[in-house]
């Protein structure tokens, strides 16, 4: 049985959604965004046509969710670097401080 989604409405246009992790509250809350996001870009371009506004909005978010994804595995790779770097001093102060025969 197919999951019943929460009814939101976006530009007018009623929708039923139902997104698995995501509460009817939390639904409600993006449908918001979504709203606001359209109308910026409507506002921006003046463009009044729904379908362009919907896929201007969607490449918007999916750009924000691309350079948040670019940005974490930088992040991510200089915090490895760091690490290793440790790994290596420490390496070296357990090596300097071992005694010799």
């Amino acid at each position: 049985m197919a999951k019943k989604g929460i009814e939101v409405s976006v530009r007018r246009i009623p929708l039923e959604v139902a997104i698995d992790g995501v509460e009817p509250m939390e639904v409600s809350s993006l449908a918001s965004m979504v709203e606001k996001r359209m109308q910026d870009i409507a506002d921006k371009t003046g463009t009044i046509d729904t379908l362009k506004l919907a896929i201007m909005t969607a490449m918007e978010f999916a750009a924000e969710v691309y350079i948040k994804g670019v940005d974490s595995g930088a992040k991510r790779q200089d915090e490895l670097h760091r690490v290793n770097e440790l790994i290596l001093k420490l390496q070296a102060s357990i090596t300097n401080h071992l005694p010799t025969k």
